[in-house]
Order: C-alpha cells, then sequence, then structure tokens
C-alpha cells in the first residue's frame, strides 16, 4: 500500500488523472440517466420547471418551462461539456445549481435527495478545483503552467 500512495504523492499527474474521472464517469452517467430524456422531451420541461417555482407558491408558474429547460439543459448540455472538459466552471455551477434544486425537492417528495447530493458533491469540487490538465479548457484559456 505504501509503493501506492508514494506513486501517487510523487506523481505530477495523479490530480489531473483524478479530475478527469470526476468529469468522465460521473459526466456520462449524467448524461445517459438523466439529461437526455429531459431534453429530448419538452414536455417534460413544465413538471421539470414546478420543482423550482413552488417555493414560491404561484408567483414564477409561468417560468415552469424556462426552468424545466435551464434543468435538462444542465443534465444534458452542461454534462457533455463537463465530459470533454470546456467550460468545465461554468458549467459544473449549473449542474451543481440544478442539483441544489433537485435534492431539495426530493427531500420534499419522495425523500430520497442522495443521489442529488452525490450529483452536487461532485460538481461542486469540479467548480471549485476546475477540469485539470487534460481538458480542452487546457488547451484554449489556460496561461499557467501546471
Amino acid at each position: 500500500m505504501n509503493k501506492i500512495f508514494k506513486f501517487i504523492n510523487e506523481n505530477p499527474n495523479s490530480k489531473h488523472l483524478g479530475l478527469l474521472s470526476l468529469r468522465l464517469l460521473p459526466g456520462y452517467y449524467f448524461i445517459a440517466n438523466h439529461g437526455w430524456s429531459k431534453i429530448t422531451n419538452p414536455a417534460k420541461w413544465e413538471n421539470l420547471g414546478n420543482a423550482f417555482t413552488k417555493y414560491f407558491g404561484d408567483f414564477l408558474d409561468f417560468a415552469n418551462p424556462f426552468f424545466g429547460f435551464l434543468a435538462a439543459f444542465a443534465e444534458s448540455a452542461c454534462a457533455i461539456l463537463l465530459v470533454i472538459g470546456l467550460f468545465t466552471r461554468t458549467s459544473s455551477f449549473l449542474a451543481l445549481a440544478t442539483m441544489f434544486v433537485a435534492a431539495f425537492n426530493h427531500i420534499t417528495t419522495t425523500g430520497s435527495p442522495e443521489k442529488a447530493w452525490l450529483y452536487f458533491s461532485i460538481f461542486l469540487a469540479l467548480f471549485l478545483l476546475g477540469p485539470g490538465k487534460y481538458s480542452i479548457d487546457k488547451i484554449f484559456f489556460s496561461r499557467t503552467e501546471d
């Protein structure tokens, strides 16, 4: 076990490989299990938007389709951007905001916010740490050497 820790601590790419793994697998599953079915079905947007607007009474009900589209966009297009590492911080912020609302929706309805909080924590880490050097962001937007 000490050899493994020594290898990880001495390998300058271990942080970047960790960030890559945080982008690839959760991003793929976010698209496949959540986003794709929502972005391709506009009929779901009204109900998705209600998960957010219900906390404001009837005041924002007219905006349900808009907020539903934002949620579907975050779970699909932003997830694709996370996988390839493009606009990572912006995409992860939109995804973590969506998961924050989803967690509260699950708490007040189904009672099982576990997946939403797990995705929230992954996207929060990506928002705070950035995409790492194995990303399109690094190629086009980075001014520092890692």
